[in-house]
């Protein structure tokens, strides 16, 4: 059965890429829909910046999907929160695979979760809804991603990690096997993470540290 054309949300940074893996994969992309009205009229990766969410009113969601493009280097809970709205009319979201990704057959993915160019997800992998799994980073065995997670581009997350909702593994940074950590996580970018956390903090450096609050 041929997958529903989609629309994206957002009209950013990370849903040009969102956009670059669909096309990739050759999923038909009607356009973008942003509330910046500066962007109305544009158009991003060869695809037009349909309006606001007021455009969803003019096509039916039997028959068209939503992708969701709206980047988690802020506050992940503001592309939830999107998402959730838009759910709640009706509205079905698909997930974004590029075709360069390599995923076991024995991973778990939720139906909405992005997994973009080179990136690498292992066997028994749980990667909840609404996460994102970045440009050429590694997920590896066992590993556990709670909702709205993000890991960065060429991070690596070793085998048996446990990731709580609502966190971010920067760019590049490294959590070795069996780490836990909690809910709202933020890991700066080349960071090495060594020891479990219990979440809602800051680490950096090498070894990882807490900073602030």
């Amino acid at each position: 059965m041929k997958a529903l054309p989609v629309i994206i949300i957002g009209a950013g940074g990370h849903a040009a890429v969102v956009a670059d893996a669909l096309l990739a994969s050759e999923r038909a992309v009607i356009g973008f829909v942003d509330q910046d009205v500066q962007l109305h009229g544009s158009s991003l990766c060869g695809l037009p910046v349909l309006g606001d969410d007021e455009y969803l009113s003019q096509v039916s969601s039997a028959e068209v999907m939503l992708v969701n493009g709206i980047g988690s280097t802020g506050d992940p809970c503001i592309r939830m929160r999107v998402q959730q709205r838009l759910q709640d009319l009706g509205w079905r979201f698909s997930g974004v695979i590029h075709p360069s990704a390599t995923i076991s057959n024995f991973a778990g993915l939720s139906p909405d979760v992005q997994v973009l160019a080179r990136s690498v997800i292992q066997p028994n992998a749980l990667i909840e809804a609404g996460c994102i799994v970045n440009t050429g980073a590694i997920v590896e065995h066992d590993v556990a991603m709670g909702s709205w997670s993000h890991v960065a581009p060429g991070a690596v997350i070793c085998g048996g990690v446990r990731i709580g909702s609502f966190s971010h593994i920067g760019s590049g940074a490294v959590v070795i096997q069996g780490i836990q950590m909690g809910p709202r996580t933020l890991v700066g970018a080349g960071a090495v993470v060594v020891r479990h956390f219990e979440g809602h903090g800051t680490l950096v450096g090498t070894p990882a540290r807490k900073v602030g609050n």
